[in-house]
């Protein structure tokens, strides 16, 4: 095929393709296909394999080989999760405001979230042994059908899960006196998260002289520290600053408190 093709055209070669390759389609909607595997609809995002076909557009054929033989590749479902299986995976996890606004551009189900400090929000997964699936507005709403149950006690529920998952060796502590510092670098996904746990930020804070400062600069990361020594506050601020910049899931690169009980917004003194 000489002439280059647009993307819409190319999504529908990409789609016809796909038909005749024995595939079933549930729809396209622009360059999005959703083809049916196994009885339920796999979304196809083909503005990214188009991409691929403008780089070299004469390997049309080879990139459409490649898209069908990733659909024969997709595994089977996992099997189906008990009730208190799926109720026990059910974790928060914090997210940048701004990520809702990007997941927003496309075609699925608004995730359900709350809105926490900084330009953070607090987002719920279901915890699979093999894939982490987000919380929709759908499925809160099959959650919530249940007489007696509300949004916040769905939250405090999923509070006590990750509760569950801390054990004193979810972090360490290191330093002395005004230079103590406690972190938590799990690499599970949900070391800052941790920082919703009020009980666990009351015990860190009872250990830590003066104010209590916290850096989440991304979700592997959670650090607290005393804002008695502006030297090593200063040192910390700029590491979290890197860190929210230079790391993947970044959260954010200013400093929190620990006030009154509660996680606020930092503001250093004058």
């Amino acid at each position: 095929m000489s002439q280059l093709l647009d993307q819409e055209s190319f999504a529908a070669y990409v789609e016809d393709a796909t038909r005749r390759a024995g595939f079933a389609i549930e729809k396209r909607e622009g360059a999005v296909l959703y083809v049916i595997l196994r009885g339920s609809p796999l979304r196809c995002d083909l503005a990214q394999v188009y991409r691929a076909y403008l780089s070299a557009p004469h390997r049309l054929d080879a990139i459409v080989r490649a898209h069908l033989d990733a659909l024969r590749r997709v595994p089977p479902p996992p099997p189906e999760l008990t009730e208190k299986e799926a109720a026990e995976s059910l974790l928060p996890i914090l997210q940048r405001a701004q990520w809702l606004k990007q997941l927003g551009q496309r075609s699925v189900p608004p995730v359900v979230h709350r809105p926490f400090v900084a330009g953070l929000v607090v987002t719920y997964v279901f915890d699979f042994p093999d894939r982490r699936a987000y919380v929709n507005a759908d499925q809160l709403d099959q959650m919530m059908s249940r007489p007696g149950i509300t949004f916040d006690m769905i939250h405090e529920y999923a509070l006590e899960n990750l509760r569950v998952r801390t054990t004193s060796r979810s972090y360490a502590t290191h330093g002395l006196r005004d230079k103590t510092m406690i972190m938590c670098e799990t690499r599970d996904g949900y070391a800052a998260t941790r920082i919703l746990l009020p009980d666990l930020m009351a015990g860190w804070a009872e250990r830590i002289p003066g104010r209590m400062l916290i850096g989440i600069p991304n979700r592997d990361f959670l650090i607290a520290f005393s804002d008695c020594n502006l030297a090593h506050v200063r040192a910390i601020t700029r590491q979290v600053h890197r860190d929210a910049a230079r790391h993947s899931h970044p959260l954010s690169a200013d400093l929190l408190v620990w006030r009154d009980g509660q996680v606020r917004e930092y503001r250093a003194r004058q």
